[in-house]
């Protein structure tokens, strides 16, 4: 089972993107003869012979044995489908010869035997006592554990794809895992084996969905702008289907949901270079809803560098001619267009407005958050290599480099593209593209200016300045005590300066790409803790983080002391927690750092859950982003929650809501997360994977032990098969057994994939107060 990834951002898509192949192929399958003591199931120790198959309970997809001839496949089909369409091969790599095939299941795993009884494919190991294999009605060939209750498959067919994307399916990439699902064809449409197409997503790239012949880009649908594709703005969401792209750090995922269920739906990328989507209608046919590519201008980089196409033409960007005018004379673009006047790196530099576009390739951009238009342009004119920019969404700046490639003229679209051009030059004329010269304002630079110079630094008495500005007096009202802060004087940033030794690297407590933690000292205070965000990211982080923490007043909630937002930083100020983070602790790798003992451990755990209950049931606040990096400890190993810049307050009467993106941490997000929902139980999941962490002293986000993919698989695996003593960590010395058990038994509790199933904080709190009085 692949590990969980963090998350991150989930949107209702426009429809359609691609389209799955129509297989007229159809040697013949092997039989229809139902399997075992239930149609649709293997338990340990059944086989699935050729001539028998398995059929989703309601009856919609049939697993078995089928042939092009000589060799034989085990596969998924439509049952009822005409013609039959098979969706998933296990052996497309390894064809049995000579027939008399079987499936057959054990206790370590799900294997398909030739007639030699040798393994030509398996599920890997699985270690599980009562192991059940089942072909739901998603299509998705399962393995589960019949005793232990867990929801989540140990195994499960959606994590290999072939060539056919279904709803619930996904496709994408997790750099943490090494891991990427991508759709590949078939070689023909009568051999399953892998073929020279293939669909994915590119971590190199922004979240974009590219199709590749071998190790040649195609075609590209447009990089996801967070309300959809760039390259296909006419598809809009119906009622029938729902389009997800998720996107964490260091993640992303793309599926689609049917919202009918008498209507089928697939994706197919096929064996004649295109990407289909099919729907079946009333006689059980397949229909072609869309197919990709479809025109000259979808081909990849069909107009070469610097050129924009429309309807089939290319034309050179603004102050670019061909490289080739022989070339493009014969209508060959390849070559694309080159600068004809020298472009001095300059501030007064202009830029061409280029409206509805498919934005270029984005092998040579960059994404900085939190920046209005004006920001973004003044962050690429302050780069001399930068050649364009864009806003996507709100505030997602996007800045290229060097040759814009693969530009596409719409005829609707969201998206602008400017172009960076010498100031002098006048705009060209006569063009079937709209190009215009946006108006270089300087004065606009001269106002931000300003208005970054206006600096929110004052002590946070009822609450911080920034909090005031950004709530108004509304907050007043909001649920949770005010914080009084026990500074005296302003706090302003020449202040926080001199306590911090003007940002000393040896006051750094942690840094990052986006933040630094600074340890300062004010006189007749004492110790506070300085967070530096950078410039470029991280802004409607703080402004959330201190509409947040100025609502809140706990013994398990971090307090904050003060705000500052200058024409050149952005800090907040904590109160100073000496004992680090509980991520620091249990993760020590330096021997000299004592481990908290078991009475400790318990104590952070109970800690925890009562600034979550507080957080759940007082403010209403979800966190999103709990994990051991952002609880920190005092000297005596009291837990207080920090990091409130995902944290999102849920309205009266409010248990759940949907958030269009999300930024989480990886291996600790609650599934439903990743699909844009949230709720109270979000949390609790991750506080579950936290008590594993603390229990266990294992890393969820760089585990590695026996065959375990993950800690949670790991933890399950030993809950199963009654051996949970074994996961205590050896460090922390000695620890009552049986609290030991009840404390995992909570946690995986917890990391159920249903938030339904979850505990509520208030259970866990009283389950925990009756499992020891720790004084």
């Amino acid at each position: 089972m692949q590990k969980a990834a963090l998350v991150v951002a989930v949107v209702l898509l426009a429809a359609a993107f691609a389209q799955p192949q129509q297989l007229n192929f159809l040697a013949h399958v092997e039989g229809t003869t139902l399997k075992g003591n239930s149609d649709d199931s293997l338990t340990a120790g059944q086989s699935l012979l050729s001539g028998q198959t398995l059929v989703s309970a309601q009856g919609i997809f049939e697993l078995g044995f089928f042939s092009n001839g000589d060799n034989a496949y085990l596969g998924i089909w439509y049952k009822y489908m005409t013609p039959r369409t098979i969706i998933w091969v296990a052996n497309r790599d390894y064809p049995i010869n000579g027939g008399n095939a079987s499936l057959t299941l054990s206790a370590s795993s799900l294997d398909l035997l030739d007639r030699r009884q040798n393994k030509v494919w398996s599920s890997g190991s699985l270690d599980i006592n009562s192991p059940q294999a089942r072909l739901l009605d998603s299509g998705n060939l399962i393995i589960s554990d019949t005793v232990s209750g867990n929801p989540n498959p140990l195994w499960q067919g959606f994590d290999q794809p072939c060539d056919t994307l279904l709803p619930g399916m996904r496709i994408g990439y997790d750099t943490s895992t090494n891991h990427n699902w991508k759709l590949r064809s078939w070689m023909t449409d009568s051999d399953p084996s892998p073929g020279n197409y293939y669909l994915s997503l590119d971590p190199k790239r922004l979240p974009d969905v590219l199709l590749f012949n071998g190790t040649v880009l195609i075609y590209r649908i447009g990089t996801w702008n967070g309300q959809g594709f760039s390259g296909l703005p006419a598809l809009k969401g119906t009622s029938e289907l729902a389009f997800n792209m998720t996107v964490g750090e260091g993640s992303a995922y793309y599926s689609f949901k049917s919202l009918d269920n008498s209507v089928l739906w697939r994706f197919v990328v096929s064996p004649d270079a295109h990407a289909h989507r099919w729907h079946s209608n009333q006689r059980n046919e397949w229909v072609e809803y869309w197919h990709l590519p479809q025109d000259q201008c979808d081909a990849y980089a069909y107009c070469g560098p610097n050129a924009a196409c429309y309807n089939g033409d290319c034309k050179c960007l603004q102050e670019f001619v061909p490289k080739s005018p022989s070339d493009w004379s014969q209508r060959n673009y390849v070559g694309g267009c080159v600068r004809d006047v020298v472009l001095s790196c300059s501030a007064r530099n202009g830029f061409a407005h280029l409206s509805h576009v498919k934005v270029p390739d984005t092998l040579n951009a960059t994404m900085v958050r939190g920046k209005s238009w004006d920001d973004c342009k003044k962050l690429c004119l302050r780069n001399c290599s930068c050649s364009a920019y864009t806003i996507f969404g709100d505030s997602d700046c996007v800045v290229w480099s060097g040759d814009l490639v693969d530009i596409v003229q719409l005829t609707e679209g969201i998206n602008d593209l400017y172009i960076r051009v010498s100031h002098s030059n006048p705009s060209h004329t006569g063009r079937n593209i709209s190009i215009i010269v946006s108006v270089s304002v300087v004065g606009v630079v001269m106002v931000i200016s300003a208005l970054l110079g206006f600096c929110y630094c004052r002590s946070q008495q009822k609450h911080s300045p920034l909090a005031h500005e950004v709530f108004g007096t509304g907050h007043e009202h909001a649920p949770g005590s005010k914080i009084v802060s026990p500074l005296e004087q302003n706090l302003d940033l020449d202040a926080i300066k001199v306590a911090t030794n003007n940002f000393a690297e040896q006051n750094s407590i942690v840094s990052s790409r986006s933040r630094t933690i600074y340890k300062g000292i004010l006189p007749n205070f004492g110790d506070l803790a300085v967070k530096r965000l950078n410039m470029e990211v991280g802004l409607e982080e703080l402004k959330n983080e201190v509409r947040m923490l100025a609502r809140l007043d706990h013994p398990n909630i971090i307090r904050m002391l003060g705000s500052c937002i200058g024409n050149s930083e952005m800090v907040i100020c904590y109160e100073y927690m000496p004992g680090g983070s509980l991520d620091a602790v249990l993760f020590a790798e330096d021997e000299k750092i004592g481990v908290p003992e078991w009475s400790s451990r318990f104590r952070i755990m109970q800690g925890i859950c009562e600034g979550l209950l507080y957080l759940h049931e007082h403010c209403r606040i979800v966190h999103r982003d709990i994990d051991p990096s952002n609880i920190l400890l005092s000297g005596g190993f009291i837990p207080k929650i920090s990091d409130f810049g995902l944290a999102i307050l849920l309205a009266q009467g409010q248990s759940e809501g949907k958030a269009e993106k999300f930024r989480g941490t990886r291996g600790y997000s609650a599934p439903e997360l990743f699909y844009g929902k949230y709720s109270a139980k979000s949390d609790v999941y991750s506080f579950g994977v936290v008590l594993l962490e603390i229990v266990t002293g294992c890393k969820a986000t760089s585990f590695s032990i026996e065959d375990a993919d993950d800690l949670l698989t790991y933890v399950r695996q030993h809950w199963t098969q009654g051996t949970s003593d074994q996961l205590k960590d050896p460090r922390m010395g000695e620890a009552p057994r049986g609290e030991i058990e009840r404390c995992i038994h909570i946690a995986v509790r917890c990391v159920q994939d249903d938030p339904l199933v979850r505990p509520t904080v208030s259970y866990i709190k009283n389950t925990l107060a009756a499992i020891r009085s720790v004084p």
